[in-house]
């Protein structure tokens, strides 16, 4: 569906680098479905689920209630709990706790796929119908990228044989594309189960709207699934409350909201680009958003090996839409205050020694902060603005980051990658509240 162009002329060896200190890279599914279907799902949190990682029950409540009131998610192989509260820490390094309201009966869904979190096949032999094993790891990252959406939302979380780091570098080394039809037809296959089984409400008996989400490889496999399952579909596309797609080389029309009908070069015919011409319109649903963000020195245009946010399809450019811009209202292409959360050591089991916990290899060399919440919030601290940037063989189109040195790196920080890695987290906030919002006028409308 979509390539940045010049990745060919990438030096092998600075990939290499990145993508064992990073663990992502975005990509996209092939078109063929390959490999054996799983027997079922493979569900890694799912309301009802016994000892659900997300601790929901089928209605959304709290699966294990917790002294006080609070709430915490398990992990599906230690089984250590953690809080999803929040450290604000103020500029003069004052801090307050932010506590997180329990989940009460959510109207609404979430479905998010995680972005490429195994370093190894899951299964290792990836052989006939063997389901992936759930893993802490993939756990730790669908906590630090869609956590604070638990209070808004029933969260559905399948997973899926993705394809692996370890299959990125062999790609690399080989100069082919690694397969991602096994893993783009596990998630697929678990959208199915939920449309089929759990998207009719149990008390209304209608059907419930729904937020799509993924980052990297699940934004890809998301932007896939949307194509085959939703876009243009009478019956389905009415229950899409949004799609947030980070990350994941979305092309989208210059000139207009979707592709129309006939757009070979759009990911989507008939779901629009989510756009606000002011704060006195309502908050769009039923559309997709998202971004990849760099920290460009003085704001200069991408450079042409960037893995994310290159187009070389004229007429088009990568996906690119503000959460903090739409939500207020904002000019599209404005420069708006970020959200900015961080996991701390707490939510992804760290120490002082590994800090990045469940989550080492993907957050090495990063800032994991060290409060006793789940998240770390630092209002005030970084901007995003929308940039696009035209030149001789395509397009740039990125969230063009300024300040937070502390919190998420200085300018040219991860180079071609950006920061990739915290894509989610730059915007969580943002992103939080604009699903509450949108979820809020799907429901108002329905």
């Amino acid at each position: 569906m979509h390539r940045t162009f010049a990745r060919h002329r990438r030096p092998v060896a600075v990939l290499l680098a990145l993508l064992v200190g990073l663990g992502l890279l975005g990509a996209t599914p092939a078109n063929a479905r390959g490999g054996t279907p799983l027997a079922h799902p493979v569900w890694l949190c799912r309301p009802g689920l016994a000892a659900n990682p997300c601790n929901q029950t089928l209605t959304g409540e709290p699966q294990v209630a917790e002294p006080g009131g609070k709430f915490t998610a398990g992990y599906p192989v230690s089984h250590g709990r953690v809080p999803l509260d929040v450290t604000r820490v103020e500029p003069d390094g004052r801090t307050a706790v932010e506590p997180f309201a329990p989940p009460s009966a959510p109207p609404v869904d979430c479905f998010f796929v995680y972005p490429t979190i195994n370093v190894l096949p899951n299964p290792l032999p990836q052989v006939g119908s063997l389901p992936p094993a759930r893993g802490d790891d993939q756990l730790a990252v669908t906590l630090a990228q869609a956590g604070p959406l638990l209070n808004r939302c029933r969260m559905f979380v399948p997973s899926y044989r993705q394809s692996s780091l370890a299959a990125h570098v062999a790609g690399l080394v080989t100069h082919t594309t690694p397969d991602y039809s096994l893993g783009l037809g596990d998630v697929e296959q678990a959208w199915d189960a939920y449309w089929r089984d759990y998207n009719v409400d149990p008390v209304t008996h209608r059907r419930r709207g729904v937020v799509l989400l993924g980052h990297s490889q699940g934004a890809a496999d998301v932007a896939s699934l949307i194509r085959d399952r939703i876009d243009g579909r009478g019956d389905v596309q009415p229950s899409l409350v949004s799609a947030l797609l980070l990350g994941g080389n979305v092309p989208v029309p210059l000139d207009r909201p979707a592709g129309g009908g006939a757009d070979p070069d759009a990911a989507f015919q008939y779901v629009p680009v989510c756009a606000r011409a002011s704060a006195d319109r309502p908050v769009p649903t039923g559309c997709v958003a998202g971004y990849s963000a760099y920290k460009q020195p003085g704001d200069r245009t991408l450079p042409p090996d960037s893995v994310f946010g290159l187009l070389a399809k004229p007429g088009h450019r990568v996906l690119c839409v503000n959460p903090a811009a739409l939500l207020t209202g904002a000019p599209a292409d404005g420069a708006t205050d970020l959200d900015t959360r961080l996991p701390t050591q707490r939510l992804v089991a760290g120490n002082p020694l590994l800090p990045g916990g469940h989550l080492a290899l993907l957050l090495a060399g990063t800032t994991v902060p060290d409060h006793p919440t789940g998240y770390a919030r630092y209002p005030g601290a970084v901007r995003g603005q929308c940039l696009f940037r035209e030149y001789q063989g395509g397009n740039a189109s990125w969230l063009q980051i300024r300040g937070g040195d502390a919190q998420v790196g200085g300018p040219g920080t991860g180079q071609g990658l950006g920061l990739h890695v915290k894509d989610f987290n730059l915007a969580l906030g943002d992103l939080t509240a604009l699903v509450a919002a949108q979820s809020a006028e799907w429901l108002r409308q329905h």
